[in-house]
């Protein structure tokens, strides 16, 4: 079993930009992470400015633990970014969209966190373009990014709770033969 929950979560402009606009493709290089958050409770959630301090050891053999689940929207690609980054594995992974749709029973659908918050916590998680792309490189962050990057993080630990709570979808018996006559 899995000792404990570790939420991660990254930013930096040009690396939500090419998630978004994919910028890369008119020649804009994406930047280095620049924040990492780890919620593990609901009494602290951590904001890691890495992109001036790196990943110190401890929080490297954290994100290494196959034992230590990592849970988020898109997280596959956190990770990747993380390894190309800074050359750190990051192990035992688990895509809150996919968690959402193994409970409902659907393959297709792609949550965003502000989209999963509102169905399963009932709550507007706000996403102001002004901070999601401002400059997660500038140091010291300012209060109103610090506050964006916790509330994340939280908002992703809480609905992990939830998620795992409720018992997975159970196939429609009828989906299961048609599957097989599709198959046949």
């Amino acid at each position: 079993g899995t000792r404990s929950l570790l939420i991660i979560a990254l930013y930096n402009t040009a690396w939500i930009n090419v998630y978004l606009w994919n910028f890369d493709t008119a020649g804009i290089l994406p930047g280095k992470a620049a924040v990492m958050q780890i919620c593990c409770d609901s009494q602290y959630c951590y904001v890691m400015h890495i992109f001036h301090s790196g990943i110190p050891q401890s929080l490297q053999v954290l994100l290494e633990d196959s034992e230590i689940v990592k849970v988020g929207v898109a997280i596959d690609g956190d990770a990747v970014k993380v390894f190309s980054d800074y050359k750190v594995s990051v192990n035992a992974l688990e895509d809150l969209s996919d968690l959402a749709n193994q409970k409902f029973d659907s393959d297709c659908r792609h949550w965003s966190l502000a989209a999963l918050t509102e169905e399963f916590i009932c709550k507007e998680l706000p996403k102001p373009k002004k901070i999601r792309l401002g400059n997660w490189e500038l140091y010291p962050l300012s209060n109103a990014q610090l506050q964006y990057a916790a509330t994340d993080a939280f908002a992703s630990w809480q609905i992990y709770q939830v998620l795992k709570s409720l018992p997975d979808a159970v196939k429609d018996p009828a989906d299961k033969q048609s599957e097989t006559i599709l198959s046949q």
